[in-house]
This record gives C-alpha cells, structure tokens and sequence, in this order.
C-alpha cells in the first residue's frame, strides 16, 4: 500500500511514520515544508520502504499536485497543519492559507490526477467541534470541504477530531498545552492560565498513532468524522497543580478568570470510534508524565 503523508516529519508524523513503516508491504510517502529545521530528516526510519521525504509546502498547489502525480498514493494522510492557537489569531491569513487553502489544494490536485487514492484521512482536532477561535474554524471548514469534494472524486473521506495530542516525538513540540507547561516550569518560568475550571480531553501520542492506523487498515466504508481521544474530562486547573507537582515547580502559578477569553469544555466522545474501529486510548497520562518530566528535564539542561 502506498501512503503519502502531508506534515510527515512533524510531531505526529514521524512517530505515524515509524509504525506504519513497520508493515514491510507499506510504501511510504513524505511531504514537508521541515519549517522547524532540516535535520529532522535525519530522524525519519531508516528503511526501504521510507521514500526520501519531499520538501514542499501545502500552501502550494504545484508542491502537492507533483507528490499525489508522481507516487500515486492509495491513501493520504493529511497531518500539515498551522498548528499554533495563539498565532492563529495573530497571523490568521497564514492559518486559513495552511489549513483551509492547503486543503482545497490537496483536493484540486486529486479531482486532476489519474490515478485517485481510495481514502483520504485528516487531522482534524476537538477545536472544530464548537469552533470558537480561528484555529477551530480552520479546522472545521477544511473537514467541511473535505466531505463534501472527497466523495464527488470517488474518495473515501475520514476526519479524526483529535483531542490534544501530548507526549514526546523524534520531533519534539510544545503546542500542545501538557507539552508547554512541562518545559514552561521545568524553566521555572511564571505561568498564568485563563479559564481554568473549563474541562479539556488529553491523549498521548501513541494512541492518537493508533487511531491512524486502524483507519488506514480499516475496511468500515462512511466513518465520516470521529473524536478520537480518552472520553474523560480534566480541568485545566487539576492538569495544572498535577504537572506543578510533577515538575517540582516553585515559580509563581496565577489562574485568571476572564469572560473575553473564550475556552469551553471540550471532552472527547469516544462512542462512534469504539464501535466502529474497536479503538480505546490505553496510555496512562500519569505514568506518560514521569517519563515526559525525566526526558525534557535532560534535555532542556
């Protein structure tokens, strides 16, 4: 089977790229942009059936239409993202050039090309559920042009609403809220949080990998749109005081109620993805931070 994975060297990427190139009948195809340095290449399997990554951007239709023509991938899995909250506000053209133009493009270059792959499997996020900032309304008009273009082109289309991806990755990343606030207080750094008595989702990385490829293998046809995360409800402020603890922070720790700060609760509704894909996270958040706080703290020396 051949696989082309956008955002194939990023976070999720290389760790996706690492199991799914385990299955020796597995071709497997990379475009990215390596915006965060080219030698993350250099950490990508060393494998034959890893193709040389292609260094290109989503933004670019020619960089995507060139990769889908050439290789001719049975399944795509779009991970390239502008995949930062804050700045998705600060630079919301480039957002919505990254998430909603880059998919319009991954979609133009498929309806031109011969040969379509079967399945085309997107990154999506719990933001799109209830969108209330920029990042989420990326996220949900790109799974909205996706399920309505995939199946004119005779496309399978299947978006996964990821809950915050956490942990550690050949490409390591602090977006995500658990990933920050380990190396924000393993710094000693001050924090401040605003809304914290809302309730967020938080799956560790090697479950959200499995989520990918019980879709890749999957034979199920209509999964349409999955949350995938644990089902269960943490405070930000209990996520908190837990990894204070775990850090053995000492720095100052301000929680800030602010009605113009928008955050809701957003828990993951794991129902349709168990039916369907068999698919339960296992990870234990609590054993994954010892092991994510003991790695960052030697590296961050």
């Amino acid at each position: 089977m051949k696989i082309l994975i956008t955002g194939g060297a990023g976070f999720l990427g290389q760790e996706l790229v690492t199991v799914l190139s385990k299955t020796r009948s597995n071709h497997i195809y990379i475009l990215d942009s390596f915006l965060h340095g080219a030698a993350l290449t250099q950490k990508l399997p060393k494998r034959k059936n890893v193709h040389p990554p292609v260094v290109g951007n989503i933004r670019n239709y020619y960089d995507i239409f060139r990769v889908i023509d050439r290789d001719k991938p049975d399944i795509i899995i779009h991970l390239a993202a502008f995949v930062t909250r804050p700045e998705s506000v600060d630079n919301f053209r480039a957002c919505a050039a990254t998430n909603y133009v880059g998919m319009a493009n991954l979609l133009d270059a498929c309806s031109v090309v011969k040969y379509k792959p079967s399945k085309i499997i997107f990154a999506s996020c719990e933001a799109a559920r209830d969108a209330v900032s920029h990042y989420g309304i990326s996220k949900r008009g790109s799974e909205g042009l996706l399920h309505l273009v995939a199946p004119l082109l005779g496309i399978e289309p299947v978006s996964l609403r990821f809950s915050e991806i956490y942990g550690l990755s050949k490409s390591f990343s602090s977006s995500s809220m658990v990933n920050f606030l380990i190396d924000v207080m393993l710094s000693g750094r001050d924090v401040a949080l605003y809304n914290v008595n809302k309730e967020r989702d938080f799956i560790h990385i090697s479950d959200a990998v499995k989520a990918c490829e019980l879709v890749v293998n999957s034979e199920v046809k209509g999964l349409g749109i999955l949350d995938i995360g644990t089902g269960v409800g943490v405070s930000i402020k209990d996520l908190t005081l837990t990894i204070k603890k775990a850090t053995n922070f000492e720095g100052q720790l301000k929680f800030i109620e602010d009605s113009r700060i928008k955050v809701i609760d957003s828990v993951a509704d794991t129902a349709p993805a168990k039916e369907l894909l068999d698919f339960e996270c296992t990870a234990d958040f609590n054993t994954e931070l010892v092991g994510i706080v003991k790695k960052r703290k030697r590296a961050l020396k």
